[in-house]
């Protein structure tokens, strides 16, 4: 089956265009996953973490309530309430991209993909987490 020169022509005439919105696109990507944060609460709501889009803590907060329960039941408060932040901090960040991609956007597919293999628990148990 030969392809049409002209039919050719025309699809890469597409694909450049496509190219050229996407790049156009990308600095509301940039700017829209920079500003995603995700928040994380113990039961209790004396231990809240913040993190990047990444899932980076940014910002941790203890009262003094946490402190009095002791190291090793903070540290497990601690670490579930970063969990918790990371997971609130993809949502957040598939939302946003899929509000400027569109869903069907091959980007917001792959996030997608990753948020399913990180949220798998044989990968959360490889990871430590």
């Amino acid at each position: 089956m030969s392809l049409d020169p002209e039919e050719s022509f025309a699809q890469v005439e597409a694909d450049v265009r496509r190219a050229e919105a996407r790049a156009a696109q990308m600095p509301a990507f940039e700017a829209a996953v920079a500003s995603v944060r995700g928040t994380g609460r113990s039961r209790g709501r004396d231990v809240v973490v913040h993190v990047d889009s990444g899932g980076r803590v940014v910002d941790l907060r203890l009262s003094e309530a946490a402190l009095a329960r002791g190291a090793q039941r903070l540290a497990a408060e601690v670490l579930a309430t970063i969990r918790q932040a990371e997971a609130d901090a993809r949502e957040s960040t598939l939302r946003a991209v899929a509000d400027l991609l569109g869903d069907d956007d091959p980007i917001v597919a792959q996030l997608r993909a990753d948020d399913t293999l990180t949220a798998s628990p044989e990968r959360t148990a490889a990871h430590g987490r």
